[in-house]
C-alpha cells in the first residue's frame, strides 16, 4: 500500500508542510537535489514526513530558550504545529520559510536511503553544514555565517542540530533571546 501525504494547512491529519510535487521541483534545480528526486514516491513522503516531524519536535522547546516557535498553534483540531496565531505570519497559511526548511530538510535525508546508509544527519557534528575553509597543512578553519551560541542542552540546541541551511530559514519562526548570539565568523590559522 503507498504511502499518503497530507499537506492540507491546518488540517486535522496533515503530516507535512511540502507536497511532494513542490519538493521535486526544488530538487530538480537545487546541487545535490538529484537524490530526491531519483527516490521512489513513498521514499520521498518518508523524506518529507519525517522532516516535518523533526521541524516540529522544535515546539517543545521551552521559553527562553533557543528554537521554541513564536505563538501558539492557530487551531486546537490541527495536527502539526503551524500555522500559529500571534506570529508576525498569517495564522491561514504556511510560512514559506517553513515550506523551504522542510523541502532543505528533506532533500538533505535523500542518501539515507541508499543501501549501507547509517548516518542520520540530525546527530552529525553541527558545525559540518558551516564551514566555508577547512585546511590540514597549515591549520585553518573559517566559518560561514554566525551560529547560535548558547548552553549545551538539548532545548537550547533544538535549532542546531539541523543543517545551517535549514538553521537560517527556520531562524524567523523561532524564539531567538539576543543573548545567544555572536555576530561575524572566526577564522583559525597556525604558522608552520
Amino acid at each position: 500500500m503507498p504511502l499518503t501525504l497530507d499537506a492540507t494547512v491546518g488540517g486535522a491529519s496533515s503530516n507535512s508542510y511540502a507536497t511532494v510535487d513542490a519538493a521535486g521541483e526544488v530538487a530538480a534545480y537545487r546541487i545535490g537535489g538529484a537524490a530526491f528526486v531519483a527516490l521512489t514516491s513513498d521514499q520521498q513522503i518518508q523524506a518529507l514526513v519525517t522532516a516535518t516531524r523533526d521541524i516540529d519536535s522544535i515546539a517543545g522547546v521551552s521559553p527562553g530558550f533557543v528554537g521554541g516557535f513564536l505563538g501558539d498553534r492557530a487551531t486546537d483540531t490541527q495536527a502539526l504545529e503551524w500555522p500559529r496565531a500571534g506570529t508576525p505570519f498569517d495564522p491561514t497559511t504556511l510560512p514559506d520559510d517553513l515550506v523551504s526548511a522542510t523541502i532543505e530538510l528533506a532533500i538533505s535525508y535523500a542518501p539515507l536511503f541508499q543501501p549501507g546508509a547509517s548516518t542520520d544527519p540530525l546527530n552529525e557534528d553541527p558545525n559540518v553544514g558551516n564551514i566555508k575553509v577547512d585546511k590540514t597543512d597549515v591549520l585553518s578553519t573559517e566559518y560561514f555565517a554566525p551560529r547560535f551560541i548558547a548552553p549545551y542542552t538539548t532545548q537550547a540546541n533544538a535549532i542546531q542540530r539541523f543543517p545551517a541551511f535549514v538553521q537560517r530559514l527556520l531562524l524567523s519562526l523561532v524564539v531567538v533571546p539576543s543573548s545567544f548570539w555572536r555576530a561575524g565568523s572566526a577564522t583559525v590559522t597556525r604558522s608552520s
